[in-house]
């Protein structure tokens, strides 16, 4: 059931006991409205016992309100519709440019939290259906050196944990290609289908009937890095790691 009430609260998540708000337009403290049809600013007060909100449509026996914020949360009800105008044309409103404080939408903040756990679920999910292979290039992103000297429970405990800290990064992965290319790469490597030589500055061609350069590591970059940049987006390399996988997927 919807409710005409409004609720507002406190920025940055602070709850102090009370906070008060500015009620009236002063030289300490300007809180005005930029009148669009009159092209000025037009001072505001929140009165108790008036119906508007700016001072220039008052009466001279304004009886000044307060406004303040319990426990960093503030509910007007619909009967004090003054008040909540008053409060949707405050200076110190984040609708209004301000940092202050901000009105609650009940249904946004709602839909967010149920994407946040939908999210959460698709993400936990799918960190349990993963194959060991799967699980393995997904490690070997996130901490690429460390996968080779883990069990198998290990890793798929990582997994689960960095997928439940960081679902959307997580399932950004699988629309990732270089993730998978990455893995391959590295099973490339772990199966001697290459070498490297010169103090890794040459990748050379491992195979029965190959055993010639296939990749010059440029001065200064890491051999691995610069290789998966190779097979990644030289159009040359992604032929030879095209060749590679076929290889691989033969043993």
């Amino acid at each position: 059931m919807k409710s005409n009430s409004k609720v507002y609260r406190l920025t940055g998540g602070k709850t102090p006991l009370t906070c008060m708000i500015a009620t009236k337009h002063s030289r300490s403290k300007e809180l005005t409205w930029l009148d669009p049809e009159k092209k000025q600013n037009r001072a505001l007060r929140y009165a108790t016992n008036q119906s508007s909100i700016f001072q220039d449509e008052q009466d001279g026996q304004a009886r000044l309100g307060h406004i303040v914020f319990i426990d960093g949360t503030l509910v007007v009800d619909n009967r004090k519709m003054t008040l909540q105008k008053f409060l949707d044309y405050h200076p110190d409103n984040v609708k209004n440019g301000g940092t202050l404080f901000y009105e609650m939408n009940h249904e946004a903040e709602a839909k967010k939290e149920v994407e946040a756990m939908d999210l959460d679920f698709e993400a936990q999910k799918l960190s349990r259906e993963l194959s060991m292979k799967e699980l393995e290039s997904v490690m070997r992103y996130i901490a690429p050196d460390k996968v080779d000297k883990m069990y198998a429970d290990e890793i798929k405990r990582d997994v689960r944990v960095f997928a439940k800290r960081y679902p959307a990064e997580f399932l950004d992965m699988f629309d990732n290609v270089e993730v998978e290319t990455d893995n391959t790469i590295a099973n490339i490597i772990d199966a001697k289908l290459i070498t490297f030589r010169k103090k890794n500055s040459e990748v050379w061609y491992n195979l029965e009937n190959n055993k010639k350069l296939l990749f010059r590591v440029p001065f200064g970059e890491n051999h691995v890095d610069a290789l998966t940049d190779y097979f990644h987006n030289d159009k040359e390399g992604v032929k030879k790691y095209n060749e590679l996988v076929s290889l691989l997927e033969e043993l």
